[in-house]
């Protein structure tokens, strides 16, 4: 692939390996030549992209503001004022006006490019630092490897709970320890997601190469132990057995999220499980494990745990009733009453108030002063009631969060 006019000396990196950005490149528009014959016109690549143009440039995604600045001057204005209003327009809707653009965009490939290296990637190596701060201490190939994978992705799989994110988060898990040899791993295991897209699977499969090419430059002791770093385990596998595990009562597994961290909380429920079946204690998901998570029965629970009460975590010393405790002390002294006001009391404390206050108007009605006097009597004592019912709100959040609490411990969700 060539760069046009603009040569390898010209092209500013911003950190990134001159092997990474033709990767990129390459992944989004293939070549200059097939960039000329087919990209050089907007175009809509489906699922929820936007207008897409230049090197994987999505205009949807961006804003107007953006837009202008990011193209002003590299393309005739009217191109750029058509372009901007396709901010913020994504998914199926962008198709037509796609086509209509057609007529009236044309980005040659110069252009592209320029703003590909001087706009796209600073901006994107942004998003890849602030999500992943341990990415700015790699070596060029694994920084430009990462930073494909945000520009094709996003950076907001990097903290996302939902399964399809699991191998970005173990990757931002893994920079943050310094475990770099598993990345490639899981790099590669990303691929599952799209098992009818051999340009993904491509893709990511360079990604991971470079990756390691960048540990054997610049993290040789990480290159080193490549080969003893298992295949990291499918996370829809994982989501699978975090599920089964919460429905048996292993509830310190944490999220169903896909993820597998070594010594995480998915680990412990797993060795947990595997101590109170018999099984061989090691972290991993096996067919044995997934036999006997199968036909398991739900863990049980003590009697005594089963019938706790609120004065039973009090005095286990529970964090939570502490602090329900203190907003209900509180919350009492605002609506001047005791801590203890359950629904009826409640609401019959809202009619005494309703009351009150009805009482409260006909009085300052009766002691024949001027009317501008009689309203600020009056909203002086409005507030007051505000206030205390402020104090009833805040005692009822207290307390529901306080019968969660109860109701979790006595099937075994928290300790």
């Amino acid at each position: 692939m060539t760069s046009g006019t603009l040569s390898a000396s010209a092209l500013d990196l911003h950190g990134i390996s001159r092997a990474a950005f033709d990767l990129i490149v390459a992944s989004e528009v293939t070549s200059e030549a097939y960039y000329i014959k087919h990209y050089r016109w907007p175009e809509w690549p489906g699922e929820q992209s936007g207008v897409t143009g230049g090197v994987g440039y999505d205009f949807g995604t961006q804003s107007k503001a953006q837009i202008l600045a990011d193209w002003s001057g590299k393309i005739p204005d009217v191109m750029v004022k058509a372009l901007a209003k396709c901010a913020g327009i994504t998914g199926p809707a962008a198709s037509p006006l796609a086509k209509k653009l057609r007529d009236v965009v044309d980005i040659p490939w110069d252009a592209a490019l320029d703003v590909f290296s001087n706009h796209d990637v600073p901006r994107y190596l942004g998003m890849l630092f602030r999500a992943c701060p341990g990415a700015r201490d790699l070596a060029p190939d694994c920084v430009g490897a990462l930073l494909s994978i945000v520009f094709n992705r996003g950076a907001g799989g990097f903290s996302s709970s939902a399964p399809r994110f699991a191998e970005m988060r173990q990757v931002k898990a893994a920079l943050a320890s310094g475990d770099l040899a598993r990345i490639p791993g899981l790099i590669k295991s990303m691929k599952r997601l799209w098992p009818n897209s051999r340009g993904l699977r491509d893709r990511r499969d360079a990604e991971a190469a470079l990756f390691e090419r960048g540990l054997e430059q610049g993290h040789p002791a990480e290159h080193a132990r490549l080969a003893d770093i298992p295949a990291p385990a499918d996370p829809d596998v994982v989501a699978h057995v975090q599920a089964r595990l919460r429905e048996l009562g292993y509830f310190d597994v944490g999220q169903v999220d896909g993820s597998l961290e070594p010594q995480g909380r998915a680990e412990a429920a797993i060795l947990a499980f595997r101590n109170d079946h018999g099984l061989p204690l090691t972290p991993s998901i096996d067919d044995q494990l997934l036999a006997e998570l199968g036909r398991a029965t739900p863990r049980q629970v003590s009697e005594t745990r089963a019938a706790a009460t609120t004065e039973d975590l009090r005095d286990q010393g529970s964090e939570t009733v502490a602090l329900t405790d203190r907003i209900k002390g509180f919350a009492g002294k605002l609506f001047g009453g005791s801590t203890g006001l359950g629904t009826a009391g409640a609401l019959a404390w809202v009619t005494d108030r309703a009351t009150q206050v009805s009482a409260a108007k006909d009085a300052v009605g009766g002691l024949g002063l001027t009317p501008e006097v009689g309203l600020v009597i009056l909203a002086g004592i409005v507030v007051l009631a505000i206030v205390a019912g402020v104090g009833v709100l805040a005692w009822h959040f207290a307390d529901t969060i306080e019968r969660k609490r109860v109701a979790d411990y006595r099937v075994g969700k928290n300790t």
